[in-house]
C-alpha cells in the first residue's frame, strides 16, 4: 500500500473507530422528552445535525458524563440555574461557561470540518432569535435523540476522572480559554 493510500485511509480509520468505538455508550432515546425545563433549572441542548464527516464527542462537566454525541444527534440536559462549565471533548477538547438561567433553554451546536488525518469537533452556542432560532428548531427535527446507558456511563466517568478533572481546571483557570454563554440567550 502506498504512503498516500495510507494517508487517505488513517482519516477514515480514525473516525470509524471514533464513531463505533463507544456504541452502547448511548442508545436512541425513546419515547417524547420529558416537560421542561421547571422553574429552577436550565435546559441545555447538545446537537450534531450533520451527516458527514463523521465524528463524534463527550460532553462533561467537571468530571460528570453529560452525554455522547455523534452524527445526527441531539441530546439535552437539565441543570440547576447557575453558573456551569461544558467540555466537549473528542480530537482535541473545547468549553463553554456561564450562568444558566432558570426556565429558558440554550442550545449548543456541534460542527465536525475534516482535516489532514483526523476530523476536527467543535461547538458553537446558537442565540434564541433570527436565523439561529430556525435553526435551533430544524436540528432538532432533523435528528435522533440518544441518552446515556448509565452503566457504561459510569465506567467511563471513572476511568477518566482524572483526565477530566485536569481538564476542567484547565479551562477554570484560565491556562485554555472557555466560550463565555453570556452573549447567548435562552428561549
Amino acid at each position: 500500500m502506498s504512503v498516500s493510500s495510507c494517508r487517505l485511509l488513517l482519516p477514515l480509520f480514525f473516525a470509524l473507530s471514533l464513531g463505533t468505538g463507544c456504541a452502547g455508550l448511548s442508545h436512541y432515546a425513546e419515547g417524547p422528552e420529558a416537560p421542561g425545563p421547571s422553574e429552577d433549572a436550565a435546559r441545555v441542548y447538545f446537537v450534531l445535525a450533520q451527516g458527514f464527516p463523521s465524528g463524534a464527542g463527550y460532553v462533561v462537566e467537571d468530571t460528570d458524563l453529560l452525554g455522547y454525541i455523534g452524527n445526527n444527534q441531539y441530546f439535552y440536559v437539565d441543570v440547576p440555574s447557575g453558573e456551569h462549565q461544558f467540555m466537549l471533548i473528542s480530537e482535541q477538547d473545547e468549553a463553554v461557561s456561564g450562568n444558566f438561567e432558570a426556565g429558558k433553554i440554550y442550545h449548543l451546536k456541534v460542527y465536525i470540518t475534516p482535516g489532514l488525518f483526523q476530523t476536527r469537533t467543535y461547538w458553537t452556542p446558537l442565540e434564541a432569535t433570527g436565523e439561529d432560532a430556525q435553526s435551533r428548531a430544524e436540528d432538532i427535527a432533523d435528528c435522533r435523540r440518544v441518552e446515556l446507558n448509565p452503566e457504561l456511563a459510569a465506567k467511563w466517568e471513572a476511568q477518566h476522572a482524572e483526565d477530566n478533572s485536569s481538564r476542567a481546571q484547565s479551562f477554570k483557570s484560565g491556562e485554555d480559554e472557555a466560550t463565555p454563554i453570556e452573549s447567548v440567550h435562552g428561549l
